[in-house]
């Protein structure tokens, strides 16, 4: 801006003065014309300098110097350094900000004296108008860049803190997080114990022998984490006397590390501080207000999930046994894969009182036994069981070729009945073991081994448990595998009937994702598509069949069938519903399934909905305001004869469409409005375009519970299609500013980004002006201006119809416009014949809130 001040004004010098935020200084951005050292003179400045520029700043009015004299008489310490800068004359005008604000200001110096007429004025004054306004966008524009880095990192920090379990879990992340977030070079997290004494519980960026000496200390013992403890307060502290002198240990870290800057923050929770985040810094900090905000906040949320994950630890170890002795029989009852049936014997080990255990499987060709599941071996152990061929000696082998039971009852006994790498290998700590045979209807599947710590007397009581538990994951393995056997079967049917690639429309972002419930054997009926229709309109299509498994899926692939052929002859989504009444009637099957049709026209900006008992679909406006599809609900398909509502929502530039099935906002335990605000907010708030956009909000909304249902998700990014703009104007300078009204708003409606938009209509004004003035030489010719609109490219072309004219050269002031053109636009070509002189500029434009599509 200083460079193109100066050739506006043609002043020797221009400078920009910024008044840095508190008032106190002020910085100068000074024209490469001026030489380096003055430059690095004049670069700050003090607020209360007696300079032009700052007495500017500070009485937001004009400051003129019109020669020497006046300087002298004005501000004779600025002199002498004005004769060696060359200047005379300057001018000093206030930059203000939209809402009047004095940012700094505009600064112009001239080698000889100068009077200002009224048009020097309004020339300055414009030039530091405009400078305002670009300081202001760049200054709310960081404003806004920090707010976003800081609101993003608080997401990550909640959303990581959102997937811990324990706490150490949650004092890992907090360490490892603080260090990413507040650039500390070293971190560590302590917690009282029950012996009264802080202990260590995560730590990263400290050197061994620190952790040594700092592992477990007293409370009591001078310290920033015991201090702050005890106050209940942040504690922030810089190397300077009086904290050395306070905490010794930091002088020492100090000196031996390099750390300047060190914080305290307790993690406080109700009357408790349970931990105190300790973080160092290899600088001086200043810890200014938005740092303590951070800090707090991060310290506040750190606080309620290390408490959380240690009542939730507290309350396991004390349900911790009745929770594994229900587990050994209902977890077993559940269990619906083979795998599930492993984990679950592995889980159900401590309510059988045994330190580790395996279960193996007998091949699908019968010649070895292998391991499905084991817990409590060392990885050697695990290794060696793997797989072992059916004619091996060893109790679980033993069990699985003979079909009965192995008891073990000790050392002695296990050394007399096998040989020693069999001993070996069922560990040096096991005192008893036992194998039992996995029979179902005369079938043996495979064996379990347990090992026991303690020995074991095996009394008849014990061996009926024990044969008990066997027969149970016997016939859970035998429900596996049915069920696995089932699933496979549905989830073939239900891919090969959902869109295996969405149908890609011009100018429209597709995306869609399909999550099965976690529950490894849960298919259900939910399904999507994308129907083209005439004119550029299509159809979105979300529904969800009642029920899971193979029928669900069959129903599925049904409707969703006729979904498609009705839609060739019908696209209002009220008439489709009614048709697919009719179907949902004939087959029962079919019948409540819930749907959600949404008919998009880019053309007209109206997207025509009609809900069949379905969640309500969602739209972000480009101004990231979103807009709930509920006003034409009725009934599911095929319950009752119903006249289907159907509703518009009409729109302008960028939206983003999203349809759901039930299974994405409902969660057992918590209250389906928190789960739609959730899904709200995620929308609302991410920055993912459209392509990723089911990946996002699917993280978002399946974490921190089990997803019992599947969900469907649909996403369309879509702009407005645009009719072109054309018109013909008089070569007058009248008509610019009814030209730059139209196309601004033309460019507001396509979506264009504001800096974008700025530019095309400075470049367009320029090119209108050349028409006019060389073209026609303002004689009121023809000037044909036309713009269209494709994606995120603007192509406008400019043709007059006269006879170019050279301009008239005033010292080289002038044919400053091409120039102008060329910087702001992307492309540009100057075509010149008899007919007249046509100019196309191209510019790249993103759209507004990073809407794509």
């Amino acid at each position: 801006m200083a460079e193109q001040g100066t050739r506006a004004t043609g002043a020797l010098i221009a400078n920009i003065a910024i008044r840095r935020p508190g008032g106190l200084h002020v910085d100068l951005v000074i024209s490469s014309r001026l030489g380096p050292d003055i430059a690095a003179t004049w670069a700050t400045l003090s607020a209360d300098d007696a300079t032009p520029i700052t007495d500017a700043i500070r009485t937001a009015a004009v400051v003129l110097l019109h020669s020497d004299a006046e300087r002298e008489l004005l501000y004779p310490h600025l002199l002498a350094a004005s004769a060696d800068a060359g200047l005379v004359a300057t001018a000093s005008i206030p930059m203000r900000s939209a809402d009047g604000a004095v940012l700094g200001a505009v600064g112009f110096g001239w080698n000889g004296p100068r009077q200002f007429s009224a048009d020097d004025l309004v020339l300055l004054e414009t030039v530091a108008e405009l400078c305002g306004q670009s300081m202001d966008r760049a200054r709310l524009y960081d404003l806004e860049h920090d707010a976003r880095n800081v609101a993003e990192n608080l997401q990550q920090f909640t959303m990581a803190l959102a997937n811990t379990d324990t706490s150490v879990d949650v004092a890992d992340v907090v360490v490892l997080e603080s260090m990413r977030m507040l650039g500390a070079v070293a971190a560590s997290l302590s917690a009282i114990g029950p012996d009264g004494l802080f202990h260590i519980v995560a730590a990263d960026g400290f050197d061994d022998d620190s952790m040594n000496r700092w592992r477990t200390f007293s409370a009591t013992r001078s310290s920033p984490v015991g201090d702050a403890l005890r106050t209940r307060r942040m504690i922030t502290l810089n190397t300077d006397e009086t904290v050395l002198a306070t905490y010794p240990a930091l002088a020492a870290r100090s000196e031996r590390y390099g750390e300047q800057s060190w914080v305290a923050l307790p993690l406080i929770v109700g009357a408790d501080a349970p931990a105190v985040l300790f973080a160092a810094f290899a600088e001086r900090r200043p810890f200014l207000p938005d740092d303590l905000s951070v800090m707090a906040t991060m310290a506040g949320q750190a606080a309620q999930s290390f408490e959380r994950a240690r009542l939730r630890e507290d309350d396991l170890r004390e349900a911790e046994r009745a929770r594994q002795l229900a587990k050994a029989i209902s977890g077993l009852a559940a269990a619906d894969t083979r795998a599930a049936v492993a984990a679950t014997f592995v889980d159900a080990l401590p309510a059988l009182g045994a330190q580790a255990g395996a279960l193996a499987l007998v091949s699908d060709d019968g010649g070895s036994l292998e391991l499905a599941g084991a817990s409590g071996y060392s990885t050697d152990l695990v290794e060696k069981w793997r797989t072992r061929p059916i004619d091996a000696t060893s109790p679980m082998v033993d069990a699985a070729r003979t079909g009965t039971a192995e008891f073990v009852n000790g050392p002695d006994e296990l050394a007399e009945r096998y040989d020693p790498e069999t001993v070996s290998m069922l560990g040096p700590t096991v005192s008893s073991w036992v194998a039992l045979p996995l029979r179902v209807s005369g079938r043996t599947l495979g064996s379990l081994g347990i090992s026991f710590s303690d020995p074991q007397s095996f009394d008849d009581e014990q061996r009926v448990g024990l044969a008990s538990f066997a027969a149970l994951c016997a016939n859970a393995l035998t429900r596996a595998a049915r069920y696995e056997l089932e699933h496979s079967i549905a989830v073939t049917l239900q891919s090969s009937l959902l869109p295996g690639r969405l149908q890609p429309l011009a100018g429209v972002v597709l995306s869609a994702q399909y999550a099965p419930g976690t529950r490894e054997l849960t298919v259900g009926g939910d399904w999507y598509d994308v129907i083209a229709c005439s004119h550029d309109r299509f159809l979105l299509v979300v529904g969800d069949v009642v029920g899971h498994g193979i029928e669900s899926a069959a129903a599925m692939g049904k409707l969703a069938t006729a979904t498609r052929a009705l839609a060739q002859v019908e696209q209002r989504p009220a008439a489709l519903l009614t048709q697919l009444d009719r179907v949902a009637m004939a087959d029962p099957t079919t019948q409540f399934t819930s749907m959600a049709i949404v008919l998009v026209d880019p053309r007209a900006g109206e997207l025509h909905y009609s809900l069949a008992g379905h969640p309500s679909p969602l739209v972000r406006r480009k101004d990231r305001q979103l807009v709930r599809l509920d006003g034409a609900r009725s009934i599911p398909l095929g319950g009752l004869t119903v006249e289907r509502p159907q509703h518009t929502v009409r729109f302008d530039g960028s939206i983003v469409v999203l349809l759901y099935t039930d299974g994405l906002t409902e969660r057992r335990g918590v209250h389906i409005d928190e789960r739609i605000e959730l899904l709200e907010s995620t929308l609302g708030g991410t920055e993912s375009n459209v392509s990723s956009l089911p990946r996002v909000i699917l993280a978002a909304m399946m974490t921190g519970g089990e997803q019992h249902d599947d969900v469907a998700l649909l996403c369309a990014g879509v702009s407005r299609i645009v009719p072109v703009y054309e018109r013909t104007i008089a070569a007058r300078t009248a008509e610019l500013a009814t030209v730059r009204r139209d196309l601004r708003s033309w460019l507001q409606t396509s979506g264009a980004a504001v800096e974008g938009r700025d530019d095309i209509l400075v470049a367009v004004g320029e090119a209108l002006t050349n028409a006019m003035e060389h073209g026609h030489g303002y004689d009121g010719g023809p000037i044909d201006l036309r713009a269209e609109h494709l994606d995120n490219r603007y192509s406008i072309s400019i043709q007059d119809h006269g006879r170019w004219r050279p301009p008239v050269d005033s010292d080289g002031a002038r044919g400053r416009g091409l120039q102008l053109m060329g910087q702001l636009m992307d492309e540009m070509e100057i075509v010149r014949n008899d007919w007249g002189t046509l100019v196309r500029l191209t510019k790249f434009v993103e759209q507004e809130n990073g809407s794509e599509g």
